[in-house]
């Protein structure tokens, strides 16, 4: 499936389009090579177990239009009736998918705590890129500073209590891996990945609740099996890459 137009949402027989997202045959996901905002979305793909490609902009500049807000990721799913749909916006695309293969609690109440938790984490992290990696070097510090001494703690404390509430076993929600446990180890694979890392870290590590839902999540074997494939390190050097210097990196 190649890289579509999909500039404007199709409005066009949507029984058929709807028909595709509950049906689909393969998945393929728009995303630069990196980990980032991508991170969670192709954990899924791979915890999913299902058909599913990987695409890069070829030329962002251009693609950027054919997208629905000038942004990435985006999912394009293909159903077995041959329609394509295109999911747009991160947090539905992670949703989306974790509705498909059951991260998603067993009840409308234990989906509504994973997508409070999911947020929660999804906000930190785009807090950390809007304060600091997107700072002024000059300035840089100081966000670095304000982050760690003020938002990151209130986060961490936050997480911690409720992986408390479940019995500290690397679970936010009973014994079962769900969306909320995956996107909260991709926040902290996403600062352990930064420039600043060590200082940031050094902060994260001090939970031990966090870093026991960080290594269950590593652990899963279906996420074993990705995160050692060349693709994964592949977008983990990228990630290295990317943060030291986002404005050559995205050239």
């Amino acid at each position: 499936m190649a890289h579509i137009d999909a500039s404007h949402f199709s409005r066009d027989a949507s029984v058929e389009l709807s028909e595709a997202l509950a049906k689909p045959a393969s998945y393929k996901l728009l995303y630069f090579p990196v980990l980032s905002n991508g991170a969670t979305g192709r954990d899924l793909l791979a915890y999913g177990g299902i058909e599913w490609a990987h695409a890069a902009p070829a030329d962002w500049k251009a693609d950027k239009e054919k997208t629905p807000f000038q942004l990435v990721p985006v999912l394009y799913v293909t159903g077995e009736n041959g329609k394509t749909v295109t999911l747009a916006e991160m947090v539905v695309i992670e949703h989306y998918l974790a509705k498909k293969f059951d991260l998603l609690g067993s009840n409308e109440y234990e989906e509504s705590i994973i997508k409070s938790l999911h947020s929660s984490s999804a906000a930190i992290q785009n807090a950390f890129a809007g304060s600091v990696t997107w700072n002024l070097p000059e300035a840089k510090a100081g966000a670095l500073g304000f982050f760690t001494a003020a938002t990151l703690p209130i986060w961490i404390a936050a997480h911690e209590r409720h992986l408390i509430d479940n019995g500290n076993n690397g679970h936010y929600l009973g014994d079962k891996l769900s969306l909320a446990d995956i996107r909260t180890a991709n926040t902290i694979e996403h600062f352990a990945a930064q420039p600043e890392s060590a200082t940031l870290m050094e902060i994260v590590n001090k939970s031990a609740p966090l870093i026991k839902l960080r290594d269950t999540v590593a652990k899963h074997p279906k996420l074993v099996q990705w995160r050692s494939g060349n693709d994964y390190k592949r977008y983990y050097e990228g990630n290295l890459a990317f943060y030291a210097n986002p404005a050559a990196f995205m050239g």
